[in-house]
């Protein structure tokens, strides 16, 4: 893997859809279940909204140059590529607990997570050895197979759909803005797009918001067929989309539900390498230069240590703690970028 991964926008906007949006997919509910799709649609309409003008002036400043603050050798550099590495170990970490958890649900005899995180390491060595740009184009052919496992299970879900399964309430302002702030989160995934591409051309385009909406518009689709196919029961369900995978007239028939868990694994597996391609990046940025061809080691071992330490941390405590380090990440991230271009301007002035 090159120290200098060579991955357009669009292509990093696309592992990001894949990775968020497989996220929902396998997330397992908690013991507060599933708001009502009556809320939770304005819901994550204002989480959206919220996060594109979080991420304008990280755009701005990508364009206009401010991405040198991931180059050179500078202590903020250093900081900011050592906040990188840590901040995407630990997302890793989180995607390969919730991967071997919907795993481990979804097999009639689970196997150990010991042997389950090995072949998930193993996963990730591969892809480190063979490149980011490798993985934007497995991650391709993923997004396009994990696309038309959802378009089936809709399609095999349509019958069931009832209308009156979907709870009318009192629009309740109060309760949707609890919804949106309990359910707000900027993923650590959003780092890639800047430390993979610091600096984007004047006629690039970086397709960032539209993958936001797609997102936000996929997460309700997703509410809207649960509600209308589960109505009340779907907040016993533990994982909801995994139980629609098994209903419908589809499924009953042909168990296609063993296809949707392996489309859903293989998007899984291409986030949890996506996450480590960071690791491995920011890692290398800051090895000595006799080290650096080790650098794809060193990032499975801060990926599993990530693993051990966070492991006993409550999901929710992880969520909040890797909200507000990606914020903070992105706003020292656009400052000193600015402030290093503004010193280079000086010089050059």
């Amino acid at each position: 893997m090159s120290e200098r991964p060579i991955v357009g926008a669009r292509q990093l906007c696309m592992l990001l859809f894949l990775s968020l949006a497989v996220d929902m997919v396998i997330r397992s509910l908690t013991a507060s279940g599933m708001p009502s799709a009556q809320k939770a649609i304005p819901a994550a309409l204002l989480d959206a909204a919220i996060v594109s003008l979080l991420l304008i002036a990280p755009l701005r400043g990508q364009r206009l140059g401010t991405g040198a603050a991931w180059n050179g050798k500078a202590w903020g550099t250093k900081f900011l590529l050592f906040s990188a590495a840590l901040l995407l170990a630990a997302a890793g970490a989180g995607a390969a607990a919730r991967a071997s958890e919907f795993f481990r649900y979804v097999s009639d005899e689970p196997l150990p997570a010991l042997v389950i995180y090995a072949v998930f390491f193993a996963v990730v060595l591969y892809a480190l050895r063979s490149g980011v740009e490798s993985l934007a184009r497995a991650a391709g052919i993923a997004a396009g197979i994990f696309l038309a496992s959802m378009l089936l299970m809709l399609a095999s879900n349509l019958g069931g759909m009832r209308l009156f399964h979907l709870s009318y309430e009192p629009f309740d302002l109060p309760s949707i803005l609890e919804i949106a702030a309990r359910g707000f989160t900027l993923p650590p995934e959003l780092l890639l797009l800047f430390l993979l591409r610091p600096c984007v051309g004047e006629t690039e385009r970086v397709p960032l918001h539209r993958t936001i909406l797609a997102l936000a518009l996929f997460y309700i689709g997703l509410s809207f067929c649960v509600q209308a196919v589960l109505g009340p029961a779907a907040q016993s369900q533990t994982q909801t989309i995994h139980t629609l995978s098994r209903l419908g007239s589809l499924s009953v028939f042909r168990r296609l539900d063993a296809l949707h868990i392996a489309a859903w694994m293989l998007a899984a597996l291409c986030r949890l390498a996506a996450l480590a391609c960071g690791v491995r990046y920011a890692t290398a940025r800051l090895l000595p230069q006799g080290q650096r061809r080790y650098a794809d080691r060193y990032a499975v071992g801060l990926l599993a240590a990530a693993v051990a330490v966070c492991s006993g941390v409550p999901r929710a405590a992880m969520n909040t703690a890797l909200t507000v380090g990606t914020a903070a990440l992105l706003v020292f991230m656009t400052g000193y970028g600015a402030f290093r271009e503004d010193v280079y301007a000086k010089k050059n002035g």
